[in-house]
């Protein structure tokens, strides 16, 4: 069923595309709104199959600078500033703008993505979780992930009893089935969340994981990168779900992520990209008081003079949604 359905979402994007349909639609709907892109991480083909991250935020490395080439040829090209001043300080707005972003601060952004940025001349805006930038901390999920596959591919009969208990999973299931059962725990509160994760780790010694394909910036690195047309915004501290904890917790995570990352980075740290993109109109009083000017979340959709500037719409985009012209500009133009 999704073989079929993806072969007829290519079908239409083709027929759009050559048909000419697709600048018709551009043109009309960033006439006067501007597209925001959301990328995480750009890796290589070989990276890419042996990361722990999820399909939806993996973008294969040629496709990124390929992607670049053609966002040039379609759009018009604009950085964090530009965004700031048609927003906020009422100036005009060119058609077909567009804005490069990405969430998180991945090892990879300064190894694979900084060449095609450097290379094709795009700005782009990097949020950055402070807490796990040069700390050599890893997101929850990626090494629960790879103890859980640890755990599977284990003959031991201890460890098949354990992956059975935490992700009701029998030994031998693929690695599709474990990361469905990762994605799952996000809802789940963040104590029972690192519950589980202790457990695990008090499991298996650290060796048994390799997690440098998964792993965070320095701030050596992010300060050569805000050398060149790279600005950086906060993703919080601890990259927990801002609405999913308690709210001065959230206050403590956005207030010091600001003046922590600006402390590091000696630059105006004044835009924020929601952890999960998930915000409410609590959590967007707080970042509004805090100075910080435009905030940032992962609902589809176009920013426009009127928008929320507390809560900007993205376009999360990564290899399956993008592997062609075609089906890169209908997700751009929220076709699919």
């Amino acid at each position: 069923m999704r073989l079929i359905k993806n072969a007829i979402k290519t079908f239409i994007a083709y027929a759009l595309h050559y048909s000419g349909l697709l600048s018709l639609i551009k043109n009309n709907r960033l006439r006067d709104r501007v597209c925001v892109l959301a990328y995480h991480r750009i890796l290589p083909d070989a990276q890419a199959a042996k990361t722990n991250s999820a399909d939806a935020i993996i973008t294969e490395s040629a496709l990124f600078r390929k992607h670049l080439r053609w966002l040039k040829d379609e759009f018009h090209i604009i950085d964090m500033e530009e965004l700031q001043a048609i927003l906020l300080d009422n100036q005009p707005m060119a058609g077909n703008s567009l804005l490069v972003t990405f969430d998180d601060g991945w090892r990879d952004n300064f190894e694979h993505a900084r060449s095609a940025l450097t290379a094709e001349g795009v700005p782009a805006t990097i949020f950055l979780p402070y807490n796990y930038i040069g700390s050599g901390e890893v997101f929850w999920q990626e090494e629960m992930l790879a103890r859980l596959t640890q755990l599977n591919e284990s003959e031991a009969e201890a460890d098949q009893s354990l992956l059975m208990e935490l992700a009701a999973i029998e030994a031998g299931a693929g690695k599709e089935l474990l990361r469905r059962a990762v994605t799952q725990l996000k809802t789940k509160p963040y104590a029972e969340i690192y519950q589980t994760l202790e457990r695990l780790r008090a499991h298996q010694p650290q060796s048994a994981i390799d997690m440098k394909l998964d792993a965070y910036m320095d701030w050596q690195q992010v300060n050569q990168l805000g050398k060149e047309r790279i600005s950086f915004g906060s993703h919080a501290l601890s990259h927990r779900i801002l609405t999913q904890i308690e709210l001065d917790e959230a206050r403590h995570e956005i207030v010091e992520s600001r003046s922590l990352i600006k402390e590091k980075t000696g630059k105006k740290i004044d835009t924020i990209a929601y952890p999960n993109g998930n915000c409410n109109p609590a959590i967007e009083k707080i970042v509004d008081e805090s100075g910080f000017r435009l905030g940032f979340t992962i609902s589809r959709g176009y920013v426009a003079k009127d928008s929320n500037p507390m809560a900007l719409p993205r376009f999360n985009i990564h290899t399956n949604n993008s592997s062609s012209k075609p089906l890169f500009l209908c997700t751009v133009l929220n076709i699919f």
